[in-house]
């Protein structure tokens, strides 16, 4: 029916791969707010309008959401201009003395559409199309599954096509099982193979840019409003960007904070004329978020077992809320003068604040600090490095900042209960093999004191010695070797 074929027009691109697919056994690994729903809706209005005598099953976790695909179904069937009928029929349940009631639309070319909730015996004897929307959320999963693979497998039964749609919900599921064996670690070996389309908020959003559903903002843009919103950032990478995560824990217990506070660490201790190392981490936050600047001393002590031990002592802890850039810019200037090597938040907003703190403000006799960068490919022998987050940089940051909090503590901190909450909100989230690092939000941000904290170990982490700057006649990549070894003479001497 071409009617049926023009209504595919309603769908974004990802949304008609999905139904235009060929293959047997599918699956719509899709982040929230991609319309599964709507897609799945046509696709069995689709199949029933241009296959007479079809059988469509719709089954989700409730039988409140079966029911609205079905509604989404009588919407696309209506749009055709063809009149379907409302029904129920009643099949055994193949259970004694059980029946299954199923609401059902029923087309003129004798197609039909049925919607029941997530129950195995829903399933057992079903001939047709089968539609599986949300199935990581049915409640019964691995019974389901069981009842689904019995009528796959079985050469008498005529199932001619699975479909199965969900966002993530956790690893160790059926769901999750089928997505890693055949997308994210696939088995080569296994019989029944399943196409796996994935598509996460940020692909989505592209796509309803394009085809201007987004009344003029970018898909950047409307991605953030959508996370602002939700406001739950721990659930974000598995909501909306389709990833299947474990466990979270604390990045630093509290017992690993408390033995890190010490009364030589201070909050406000600043002093422009105390002598010594010092070394930067700034968390810009713009006007809304707060900004920290967290200021520390590289000093040496003597651990138990007699070996000396380098280790950050906090002077200085500046709280700004409230200023732009620029007055920023100037109330960090004192302390960034003072430091060997400061770690900038180069995120967003910071972008602004890196790049005049590297290379200064056209037009005004500030001339900047300089950008470091250690990559031998560019050799940057300035103060400041700017650090753009990412999943693969905050496991660079926080993993070894961790590692100062142990038996022996490199990192002194002041007691000071808003540090002490800030550190410990930030949270490790298992995801696969590696984790990630996010923090709720509370009023004083989102642990932006662990993270200019952090940004000041790393700042610290790349030794005391300036760096060499590249000389005639050689490589980069020598003069990167002689900053190096200018770094570790100046360490080796600060043990002596």
């Amino acid at each position: 029916m071409e009617k049926a074929r023009q209504l595919k027009d309603d769908l974004l691109g990802f949304q008609k791969r999905f139904v235009d697919g060929d293959s047997r056994f599918t699956i719509a690994l899709w982040s929230r707010q991609t319309g599964k729903g709507f897609t799945t809706s046509f696709l069995a209005s689709r199949g029933a309008m241009t296959e007479p005598r079809s059988k469509w099953l719709i089954v989700a976790p409730t039988e409140r959401q079966s029911l609205e695909t079905l509604d989404k179904c009588k919407d696309w069937i209506g749009k055709a201009h063809i009149l379907a009928a409302d029904t129920e029929e009643e099949f055994d349940a193949y259970q004694k003395d059980a029946k299954i009631k199923a609401k059902v639309i029923e087309l003129p070319n004798g197609s039909k559409i049925y919607a029941l909730p997530g129950k195995p015996a829903s399933l057992r004897g079903f001939t047709g199309y089968l539609i599986l929307d949300e199935f990581a959320f049915f409640e019964d999963q691995k019974e389901v599954w069981k009842a689904v693979f019995a009528v796959i497998v079985n050469p008498m039964a005529s199932i001619k096509r699975v479909f199965v749609t969900s966002t993530p919900n956790g690893q160790g599921d059926m769901f999750h099982k089928l997505v890693d064996e055949n997308l994210l670690n696939p088995k080569p070996d296994r019989k029944i193979k399943w196409e796996v389309q994935k598509v996460t908020i940020h692909e989505a959003a592209k796509e309803w840019e394009a085809s201007g559903k987004l009344g003029g903002k970018t898909a950047e843009e409307y991605v953030e409003e959508v996370r602002a919103a939700f406001d739950t950032p721990e659930a974000w990478p598995q909501e909306f960007e389709c990833e299947f995560l474990d466990t979270a824990a604390a990045l630093l217990s509290l017992d690993m904070i408390t033995a890190a506070e010490s009364v030589e660490a201070t909050e406000h201790g600043f002093d422009p004329n105390e002598e010594g190392e010092f070394y930067g981490g700034f968390d810009f936050g713009g006007i809304s978020d707060p900004s920290i600047f967290w200021f520390a001393k590289k000093v040496w002590e003597t651990a138990p077992d007699g070996k000396r031990v380098e280790k950050l002592v906090t002077r200085d802890v500046m709280f700004i809320k409230g200023l732009d850039t620029g007055e920023q810019l100037d109330a960090v200037r004192s302390r960034i003068d003072k430091c060997v090597r400061v770690c900038v938040d180069y995120t967003g907003p910071g972008r602004g604040f890196g790049d005049i703190a590297a290379n200064g403000l056209p037009g005004t006799d500030f001339t900047g600090w300089g950008e470091y960068d250690a990559d031998p490919k560019k050799f940057l022998s300035g103060k400041i490095e700017k650090v753009t987050f990412s999943e693969q940089s905050k496991r660079e940051l926080f993993t070894p900042f961790r590692l100062c909090f142990g038996k022996v503590c490199t990192f002194i901190i002041p007691h000071v209960d808003w540090i002490r909450q800030d550190f410990h909100a930030m949270q490790m989230l298992k995801s696969g093999n590696e984790f990630k690092f996010w923090a709720p939000r509370m009023s004083n941000g989102h642990s932006d004191g662990c993270c200019a904290a952090a940004l000041c170990r790393r700042a610290a982490s790349f030794g005391g010695a300036a760096p060499v700057p590249p000389a005639a006649g050689r490589s980069r990549a020598a003069n990167a070797r002689r900053a190096l070894a200018a770094a570790r003479r100046a360490r080796l001497k600060g043990a002596a």
